[in-house]
């Protein structure tokens, strides 16, 4: 019981480094809907929320709240930066979001901060429900979204799309990023060879991988790679050394560079002490990985599945 208490507490930190890493966004080109206000959508409509509460708003949302940056990711790429009245210090992609009022943090936002955003939605997540409560007392709508594959992250995006009357446009945006994921199914059902073996590496003190049951396990799966420890039944499983060295990864990947001074570097992963063997560490084929594209569940999770599927099968995305 000490033990599975120890393992909880590991894990939990870990999902706070994960945040952490996910700190730093980068600018980049990025799909946007078009904001056509009132596509044609009759309010008042239900919404049925990853909490399975139906919330009924009576009308189009025009300040918006958000609670977390993935959410806040979604915001932008539907068209809806101008409804948006307030985000989270980690809400810093794209750059527009850096310029919103901000409400606390993504693990404390405060109550009172949103309140006085005067928002008509708050866009919130599992970790919220303190919170969610609190602004459901001072009869403010909230919807709650916990995405956790790319599946669900589409029909986050939906969902979002239809609370705030932008269904046509959302379905454009959405059909377009599963256009962009087909494309890279496609491309390396192409391969008829045994998968590349991938080591995804979530921590290194202690050494830590991830699961199938996990986005970026979705994410080596969908790209055409055999995750080492994709069978384990634990999400974020801590790794016995002897598994990596059984298992030999082809490829290893991280998303450790968020300037961390404790997280090790490509160099220092490949000289560490009885890797000199491995296949990945012969060829040097250490991936970094951006930390945001890895960590935000939203419409950028189809750049990390690109940037993966690169880097599994650089010979089918030159």
């Amino acid at each position: 019981m000490l033990m599975l208490k120890k393992v909880k507490g590991i894990v939990c930190l870990l999902l706070a480094i994960l945040l952490l890493a996910g700190l730093t966004g980068c600018e980049k080109s990025r799909p946007q809907a078009q904001n056509t206000t009132g596509q044609g959508a009759a309010y008042p409509i239900t919404i049925t929320d990853d909490a399975g509460r139906a919330i009924v708003l009576d009308k189009q949302p025009q300040r918006i709240v958000s609670l977390s940056p993935s959410h806040t990711e979604i915001l932008f790429a539907l068209g809806l930066g101008e409804r948006v009245a307030g985000v989270t210090t980690y809400c810093d992609y794209p750059l527009e979001a850096q310029s919103k009022p901000k409400i606390g943090g993504f693990s404390n936002p405060s109550v009172e901060k949103i309140i006085e955003a005067g928002p008509d939605l708050v866009l919130a997540g599992d970790m919220h429900q303190q919170v969610v409560t609190a602004l459901e007392a001072a009869k403010i709508k909230v919807l709650v979204f916990t995405p956790n594959t790319m599946e669900d992250i589409f029909n986050t995006m939906t969902t979002i799309g239809k609370a705030a009357g932008e269904d046509e446009s959302t379905q454009v945006l959405v059909d377009g990023l599963r256009q962009r994921v087909a494309a890279v199914t496609q491309k390396v059902a192409q391969e008829q060879g045994p998968k590349p073996r991938v080591f995804y590496e979530v921590w290194h003190e202690p050494l830590m991988g991830a699961s199938q049951d996990t986005l970026i396990g979705e994410l080596i799966k969908l790209s055409g790679g055999e995750n080492i420890i994709g069978s384990s039944a634990d999400l974020y499983p801590m790794v016995n050394e002897e598994i990596i060295l059984e298992k030999d990864p082809e490829i290893m990947m991280h998303s450790y560079g968020h300037g961390d001074n404790k997280s090790p570097s490509s160099e220092q992963i490949l000289n560490r002490p009885g890797w000199q063997h491995l296949t990945f560490v012969k060829n040097k084929n250490v991936v970094g990985l951006e930390a945001n594209l890895v960590n935000r569940y939203g419409p950028r999770s189809v750049d990390a599945l690109e940037q993966v599927a690169r880097a599994i099968h650089p010979e089918l995305f030159k």
